[in-house]
């Protein structure tokens, strides 16, 4: 059994994770972590009986970490994974530049970045590879990613890695995003492809978070034997 443990255990995205890996016969959740005061043991149906704490100084053991959180340091995760060698996977956006000491930590263990936890994403990407070898006389392209409106960072982390990677792929530097927040949205990114006369799109659109957790699950259990380095969910998908 992998033993996991997930940063920001409480969020959307830490609450879906545990209702799968309760489904789950290869992982088992050794506990969680919270910014702030921790509430009594049973204000969360979803938490109870979980090890919960506020402090990752008292972590001493897991095979495996997610990072799910909106506003736990980064930093400090990663130095706890390779303090007691678990693998990591950084499913949060918005906290900052860390590519320094991921690159550092990566040397010594797993390292998967996953701004989106979906396979659905990951196949987005290997279609743009596709698009990019045919002959298109594009006129521009843009990004549009629609949110709920309590996400904190805009534009998403999703629309910021595939504006990078057409500007790899495609070769083009002016790339919009267009943000869009509302009530209830899961999570959509529509990219744009602006022709002679025409619009090509390709859309992705989660309807449960369900969709990511599962993807979360399948990364876990794809990370947890890997050499150490820095992967992507394109290597999980394509591996």
């Amino acid at each position: 059994m992998i033993k996991l443990f997930i940063c920001g255990i409480s969020g959307r995205l830490g609450s879906s994770i545990v209702d799968e890996v309760r489904k789950s016969s290869s992982i088992s959740l050794i506990g969680g972590l919270v910014s702030g005061k921790i509430d009594s043991p049973n204000s969360s149906p979803s938490l109870q009986g979980i090890k919960i704490i506020s402090d990752l100084n008292e972590l001493k053991e897991a095979d495996a970490i997610i990072d799910c959180s909106t506003s736990l340091d980064l930093a400090k995760i990663i130095e706890k994974c390779e303090e007691i060698n678990a693998s990591l996977i950084i499913a949060s956006t918005g906290k900052g530049d860390f590519r320094e000491i991921i690159n550092k930590d990566s040397l010594t263990i797993p390292i998967l970045e996953a701004p989106n936890l979906s396979f659905g994403i990951a196949f987005l990407v290997n279609l743009l590879t596709y698009v990019s070898e045919k002959k298109l006389s594009l006129k521009k392209i843009n990004i549009e990613e629609t949110h709920h409106n309590k996400k904190i960072d805009t534009p998403s982390g999703t629309a910021l890695m595939l504006k990078e990677q057409l500007k790899d792929i495609l070769k083009i530097k002016d790339i919009e995003i267009i943000s869009n927040r509302d009530e209830s949205s899961i999570g959509t990114h529509k990219i744009n492809f602006y022709l002679e006369n025409e619009i090509l799109s390709i859309e992705h659109k989660a309807f449960d978070r369900n969709a990511f957790a599962f993807g979360a699950l399948r990364l876990i259990e794809w990370i947890h034997c890997k050499t150490p380095g820095v992967y992507s969910v394109d290597d999980a998908l394509n591996n």
